[in-house]
């Protein structure tokens, strides 16, 4: 099967191209300077989406500016997708996130909510995969959940009472590549959580213990009304990390059922308990 991977040197695109490789399949991992999704020029496109079978894009950015993240999560994929449907590409995989919604009032799930529209609404055959906080090595908040956790105090608003139902990245992958070789019906959305939830303060114990070998953190709890007038120049530091919009999300909760996910992969998600080794 002929297959264009969109992010394939990322973080979650990577793993997919090797298992989807391993498999037997022709995947084509464009380069950023062949598909410069800020700035997509439509005859490189056409070169590289010439006789695909499928599209899966695993493209995520997270940014302080709300016009590099409506570029990349919704304007560039409604025209990937367009010239993905002139040219006759049967299906298209979207690696979208939990809760995406064009209605959130943060701009990262709004965002992504809008490009998930798009492609639903252009393409004749679409899934979607809505993961939860995904654990694995080199992911950028995962990386930054590591450190955390190796800290012998934790300063935590809410204590870290925020609901988090953490997924591997390899099963992540896994239910990718399932979703791309043997499409679900049209429209269906996966929401790809692990198999227990957590609150953020016991996912930092897990890799606490798991990972730094190290016993239990003293935790101390700061008022959310303390750090919210430092959270917009923590936007701009971070690049959108840590922001008004990324505590509205943990505030939200990260938590959804998993049993479509489930029956994607033949077996129940592991816990954090089990992938943070």
């Amino acid at each position: 099967m002929n297959i264009v991977l969109l992010g394939g040197s990322g973080f979650v695109g990577s793993r997919v191209v090797e298992i989807l490789r391993n498999k037997g399949h022709m995947v084509t991992t464009p380069t950023r300077k062949e598909l410069d999704l800020l700035n997509p020029n439509r005859q490189n496109i056409e070169k590289i989406f010439e006789n695909q079978y499928a599209i899966i894009n695993t493209v995520g950015v997270m940014s302080r500016y709300a016009e590099v993240l409506d570029k990349v999560h919704y304007q560039t994929p409604k025209l990937l997708a367009e010239i993905a449907a002139d040219m006759n590409i049967k299906h298209w995989v979207q690696l979208s996130a939990l809760g995406a919604d064009w209605q959130y009032p943060a701009e990262f799930l709004a965002s992504k909510g809008r490009g998930d529209n798009a492609v639903l609404h252009i393409m004749p055959s679409v899934n979607i995969a809505r993961p939860s906080v995904i654990y694995g090595r080199g992911g950028a908040s995962c990386e930054l959940f590591i450190k955390l956790a190796k800290l012998p105090i934790l300063v935590l608003p809410e204590k870290g009472d925020f609901a988090l139902q953490p997924v591997c990245v390899y099963e992540v992958a896994d239910g990718l590549a399932k979703m791309a070789e043997n499409p679900l019906p049209h429209g269906s959305v996966v929401n790809m959580t692990g198999g227990k939830v957590v609150s953020m303060a016991q996912y930092l114990a897990i890799m606490r213990q798991n990972l730094h070998h190290k016993p239990p953190a003293k935790m101390v709890n700061i008022p959310f009304s303390l750090i919210k007038p430092f959270l917009p120049i923590a936007k701009v530091l971070s690049n959108g990390m840590l922001s008004p919009d990324s505590i509205k999300m943990l505030q939200d909760g990260n938590t959804a059922d998993n049993a479509v996910f489930a029956r994607l992969l033949g077996k129940t998600p592991q816990s954090p308990e089990m992938f943070v080794q």
